[in-house]
Parts: structure tokens; C-alpha cells; sequence
């Protein structure tokens, strides 16, 4: 297929990931407000900009002692800033705008159910603010906008032809998915280390927002044990938002995109090579060392950064060999 569609596809998949991922973050950030103290609302904004890798736009995050009013106001901010802010290009609006602009420039490749919805999903958020959702159930908005992006999936998944449209676009997903759950489980590790006393509450709020939590209840039992959870979110093939469920799914993309040549070669093992450290490597850290399993989260968010670019080289800016 012709590499700027490859492109777009693959982007649109990145964006849509990053989106949903971001409405997930901050409906359990919201969910978090309603009952906890003051303190662990702060940890839970720590940990969630420290997974996203951002600075919020007025500095550091701090709050005054127990002061819930000044807490609530600084939520309004920073909410406002990882859904509507324009100058944050991971904000969830941008997000789906991008996405939007890609499938708009692909449309040959997408069906009109597909386009629709996602026309929609933007439109529905393209001129409303923070203020506009902040007093009528901001918690219903973040689902609404996660729902419409589920929708999509669901439509792309039975009306695409599993051509390399396809492919690419999973393709984008997966290679997302798999640096935003790295991120977010080494930042939960350095906000709630494994070795202090800790509360069922905050491993829950990771497990929900993986969308693994009632998959966790029914394969251990209701106590929420650090080892197991991040076990679990990290090297469990059968969850759908596990890294190793989705290596597999990056792996089997790349595989079905690939001709064989050196640089497409490269980047499947990249990504095999992630997989197997997974496999074989991940059983034998110690689980007390919260610094070795940081090291190695990090290191697959940066192999997922050099994949990323052995895939642009590869399918989007590679050299022509006739060019004179």
C-alpha cells in the first residue's frame, strides 16, 4: 500500500490509543476524589503525570497540607489540561482531532461507519471546555469519549479487510499500548513502592484503568498483593492490556506487514526480542527490587522508541532506490 496511507493508519492507531488511555486516567483520577484524603489524591496526580512524562503548564504539582478547596480547584486545572489544553499535544481532544485528520487523508482506506464515528467522537468535544463538563459529571464525559473511541475499534475490527490497512493500523495500537502500560506501571512503582505498607485502593485504581481488575479478582483472590499485580499487568499473555499480550499483538503485525527486508527483519526482532525478555527474563527478577523492575519497564519503553523508528525508516521515509 502506499506508504503515506501506512502512515496514517499507523498514526491514527497511535492517537486513538493515547486518547482512551488518557480518558481512562482520568476517570479513576475523578473516581479517586470522591473518597479518598487529600494526600493520596496528590499521589495519584503524581503518578499519573509521571506516566504521561509531563510537566503540568503552572509547575509542579502541590498542594497545601490538607486544603480539599485549593485540591478541587487544582483538579479543575489540571484536567483541563490533559483533555482541552491546545498547546499539549497529548491532550485528548488533540488526540482525536489528529487521529480524525489522519483517517480524513486516508478515507480510500476507511469505511464511512468508521469515519463517522470518529467524525463524531471529535465533534462532540471540538467546542466545549473544562468549564463546560467540570460541574455535570465530568466522570461521564471521560466514558462517553472512551466509549466512542471503543466503538471504533469494534467497527474497525469487523468491517476492515485484514489487508495491510489493517495491519498498520493495529500496528499503531499496540506499539502505544505497550509504551503507555510500561510507563504507567514503572510510575506506580516509583509513587507506591512495593516494599511500604500499602493500600488495596491504589493497586485497584492500576488494575482499573488497565481494565483488568474484575480479570485479576477472578484468577487471585480480592487481596491486591504488589508482586501479583504487576505480574499480572506485565507478563500475562491472556490480558488484553498486558505488555506481553500486546508485544504479541505488535509482533504478529510486523510479521504480517513484513517482505523481508533487513530493516523490516530488525524491527520484528526488536520487538520479539521485548517479548522473549518477558518470557524468560521476567520470571527471574527479584520482585523486592523496585529499581531493577523499573529498569526494565524502562527499557522496553525504550526499545518501543527505537521500534518506533525502525518502523518509520522501514514503511514511511525510506529511501527510493531510483531516485536520481
Amino acid at each position: 500500500m502506499l506508504s503515506r496511507n501506512a502512515q496514517g493508519l499507523y498514526w491514527m492507531g497511535r492517537y486513538l490509543e493515547r486518547a482512551r488511555h488518557g480518558c481512562r486516567l482520568l476517570s479513576d483520577q475523578l473516581r479517586t476524589m470522591e473518597d479518598r484524603p487529600v494526600e493520596q489524591i496528590e499521589q495519584s496526580w503524581r503518578r499519573l503525570y509521571r506516566a504521561i512524562d509531563r510537566t503540568p503548564l503552572g509547575g509542579h504539582l502541590e498542594s497545601i497540607g490538607a486544603d480539599e478547596d485549593f485540591m478541587l480547584a487544582d483538579a479543575y486545572t489540571l484536567a483541563d489540561d490533559l483533555t482541552f489544553e491546545p498547546t499539549n499535544p497529548d491532550a485528548i481532544r488533540n488526540c482525536l482531532a489528529a487521529a480524525r485528520e489522519n483517517a480524513r487523508q486516508v478515507r480510500n482506506t476507511v469505511g464511512d461507519r468508521m469515519w463517522s464515528c470518529l467524525n463524531l467522537a471529535y465533534l462532540d468535544m471540538r467546542d466545549i471546555g473544562i468549564e463546560t463538563i467540570w460541574n455535570d459529571q465530568p466522570g461521564a464525559f471521560y466514558f462517553r469519549a472512551e466509549d466512542a473511541i471503543r466503538t471504533f475499534g469494534g467497527i474497525a475490527d469487523n468491517a476492515m479487510y485484514r489487508d495491510d490497512a489493517w495491519h498498520f493500523l493495529r500496528l499503531g495500537w499496540f506499539v502505544e499500548r505497550t509504551q503507555l502500560v510500561a510507563a504507567l506501571v514503572s510510575a506506580h512503582i516509583a509513587t507506591f513502592p512495593t516494599g511500604t505498607p500499602h493500600g488495596d485502593a491504589d493497586w485497584r485504581s492500576l488494575l482499573r484503568i488497565c481494565e483488568a481488575n474484575f480479570a485479576y479478582r477472578r484468577l487471585h483472590s480480592h487481596e491486591h498483593r504488589p508482586g501479583h499485580v504487576i505480574d499480572f499487568l506485565v507478563a500475562d499473555p491472556h490480558l488484553a492490556h498486558s505488555l506481553r499480550h500486546a508485544l504479541g499483538q505488535l509482533t504478529s503485525a510486523l510479521d504480517a506487514v513484513s517482505a523481508g527486508k533487513p530493516l523490516e527483519v530488525e524491527a520484528g526482532r526488536r520487538a520479539g526480542r521485548m517479548a522473549a525478555s518477558i518470557d524468560h527474563d521476567w520470571p527471574d527478577r527479584d520482585r523486592n527490587d523496585d529499581a531493577a523492575t523499573h529498569a526494565v519497564l524502562q527499557g522496553i519503553c525504550d526499545n518501543c522508541r527505537h521500534l518506533h523508528d525502525d518502523i518509520v525508516a522501514t514503511y514511511f521515509d525510506y529511501e527510493i532506490e531510483d531516485t536520481p
